[in-house]
């Protein structure tokens, strides 16, 4: 039986502008590691669908797990930041389709 360990780990590294406070619970560099259970040398065929079904659940668990832990992360420091990265994105305008109106003008 395989008995190595198995992880999702997750790294990320923030940088926020230099006026951003930060609450002291967030750091700027972050890894997490989230467990997967091992998948064993399998040797016969209901072994080898019980053991995936183990397998793959604990994938599943861990990505939900990843997923909450960083969004819960990342919302704190969206919110740290508040409106400091507005000016760096440029906005772009959605501009009216008028054409699909006025073809649905002249179908009467």
């Amino acid at each position: 039986m395989d008995v190595r360990s198995r992880e999702l780990t997750v790294n990320y590294k923030i940088v926020p502008p230099p006026s951003t406070v930060a609450p002291s619970s967030l750091s700027q560099e972050t890894t997490h590691r989230f467990p997967i259970i091992p998948l064993p040398d399998l040797e016969s065929q209901d072994d080898t669908d019980s053991e995936l079904k183990k397998y793959y659940t604990s994938l599943q668990t861990s990505i939900a797990e990843a997923r909450t832990k960083l969004g819960e992360e990342l919302t704190a420091w969206r919110d740290a930041v508040g409106n400091a990265e507005l000016g760096k994105e440029k906005s772009v305008k959605t501009e009216v389709n008028d054409e699909g109106e006025e073809e649905e003008n002249t179908e009467e």
